[in-house]
């Protein structure tokens, strides 16, 4: 299992996509809402999160997590771009892991599977 997509298509494939991931970041960063420290700034980051569903559901459970417990236990506050950053990051690898890397290896062990029992069948 590698990081790096085998087949040329998933490899354009991943590209793009963490081509568009790297977009939504700059137009994140770029918002005026940002600077005012505004939550409205994140909504940039919502194709991405769809991009990325299943895991990257996951991925904005996490920071929710991580946040209650660093309020809960020290009383910090994530200011906007360190939200914006550890979210877009979390998006961006469980995405590309996601479609990138698990997928196709699912497929293949698939494949593999079912290769191995039809040929067990036909051998009768």
């Amino acid at each position: 299992m590698t990081l790096i997509p085998r087949h040329p298509v998933l490899r354009v494939a991943a590209t793009a996509w963490l081509l568009v991931a790297v977009v939504l970041l700059v137009m994140t960063l770029l918002r005026p809402e940002i600077e005012a420290d505004e939550r409205a700034a994140l909504a940039t980051l919502v194709p991405l999160y769809f991009l990325s569903f299943p895991l990257g559901h996951v991925g904005v459970m996490a920071l929710s997590r991580l946040k209650i417990e660093l309020y809960a236990g020290s009383g910090y506050v994530l200011g906007i771009h360190e939200e914006g950053l550890l979210l877009w990051l979390a998006l961006t690898v469980l995405g590309l892991l996601q479609w990138f890397v698990l997928l196709p290896w699912i497929a293949r062990k698939a494949r593999q599977a079912t290769d191995f029992l039809f040929r067990r069948f036909f051998a009768r």
